[in-house]
């Protein structure tokens, strides 16, 4: 060995160290130097822009940085969506988005794919949806809307908050599974459709829990069932669709948060424990009951596989639907 390399070991083996030795360094070390972007692919004061604040807020306190949250609309999502999969994947742009996510790719043609574009870091909170009759149908209940139905195909409406929308889709599995037809009215979100129902220009509506259950507990509207494989601690007496034997309807909406592809792990891995940390406090649980919501908490993994089945199921709907995009 030469004396130039006599001399420079020394030096290697200690950078080796810190390499190897006992904490090794991560990017997640000094994230985040900077403020963080979320954007949020739907308008001001909707579900999806109420929660990234929330967990904005709280996350930026955890985690003492500024965390914006940035409203791009249109497109069913697409184009804020499509915003975060081109930008740069350090962890300072983020998605927060629903499962609009997974339905967009069945109506529009969108320039990221899903899987390989954008990265799970976990879920925020899901929120049920509610099929409910006016109480001017006489519709009392979901074996009594499917008996209707059979005898009259098609003649049956129902609102929804939007063409494509989660709602949507949900009462066209119950009607695929329950061998029936009606026929479906979009509005622009669920206020529109909820007050067509309560006034009995159309017989049915499904929504959130939030926004139809100061209805049921009037009178003005008749639940007739809640999607998700459990009853809603927020609505414990609406039985789901499950319990009433169509096993097919349990879609729940929710709320998750995606980052570009690429993104570090140790990054990916930082904000999902933050995330855990912003619904765990208690002040956020009572927030977001308040608009019928449920912390969710989830793996990046777990999220992953709620994208990977559900969107190829959604697109099985919509094309056996024959649903088209505006």
């Amino acid at each position: 060995m030469t004396r130039h390399w006599r001399h420079l070991l020394p030096s290697a083996i200690f950078i080796l160290g810190l390499a190897f030795g006992g904490h090794a360094y991560s990017q997640a070390d000094d994230y985040p130097a900077k403020p963080i972007k979320i954007v949020v692919p739907a308008g001001v004061g909707g579900a999806a822009d109420m929660l990234a604040r929330v967990v904005a807020e709280r996350m930026g306190q955890s985690m003492k940085t500024a965390i914006v949250v940035e409203n791009k609309g249109g497109a069913g999502g697409v184009i804020g969506s499509d915003a975060v999969a081109k930008a740069a994947p350090g962890g300072y742009t983020l998605l927060v988005t629903s499962n609009t996510l997974v339905i967009a790719p069945s109506l529009f043609k969108t320039p990221y794919k899903t899987q390989s574009d954008l990265i799970p870091i976990g879920l925020i909170a899901t929120s049920p949806n509610i099929l409910a009759a006016s109480a001017e149908s006489r519709i009392g209940s979901l074996a009594e809307l499917i008996a209707r139905a059979k005898k009259a195909p098609g003649e049956i409406t129902y609102g929804s908050p939007a063409l494509g929308s989660a709602a949507h889709l949900t009462v066209e599995m119950l009607s695929r599974a329950g061998g029936f037809q009606m026929t479906h009215i979009p509005f622009r979100g669920p206020q529109q459709a909820i007050m067509e129902t309560i006034s009995g220009r159309i017989p049915l509506t499904i929504a959130g829990v939030s926004n139809l259950l100061p209805h049921i507990a009037s009178g003005k509207l008749v639940p007739l069932a809640i999607t998700g494989k459990r009853r809603s601690p927020l609505a414990p007496s609406i039985p789901t669709f499950s319990e009433l034997g169509i096993q097919q309807v349990n879609v729940t909406l929710w709320f998750g948060m995606f980052a570009p592809a690429g993104t570090p792990a140790s990054v990916v891995e930082k904000l999902n424990r933050q995330i855990s940390i912003a619904l765990t406090n208690p002040e956020t649980v009572a927030h977001l009951a308040t608009f019928g919501f449920e912390p969710a908490l989830s793996s990046p993994k777990e999220l992953a596989e709620t994208v990977q089945k559900e969107e190829p199921a959604f697109a099985a709907i919509v094309k056996a639907a024959g649903i088209k995009a505006d």
